[in-house]
């Protein structure tokens, strides 16, 4: 994955409001930054690569032990 993308302001509102948190107008460039640095190195993984070491957890809608 060789392109950065960059957040949008938009996407910070977004996330915001899924998260229920209030940041201030006037920070929204900041946190943006931030939060883009933040994300560089988990969208530069690839996690295909990853060797899947346990198997994955299922849950049933029924309840108790499933085979």
């Amino acid at each position: 994955m060789s392109e950065s993308k960059e957040l949008t302001l938009d996407e910070v509102r977004a996330r915001m409001r899924a998260v229920g948190v209030t940041i201030a107008e006037n920070r929204l460039a900041m946190v943006r930054k931030l939060l883009s640095d933040a994300l560089v190195h988990v969208r530069a993984l690839d996690s295909r690569a990853s060797k899947t070491v346990e198997p994955a957890v299922r849950f049933g809608a029924g309840g108790g032990d499933q085979p």
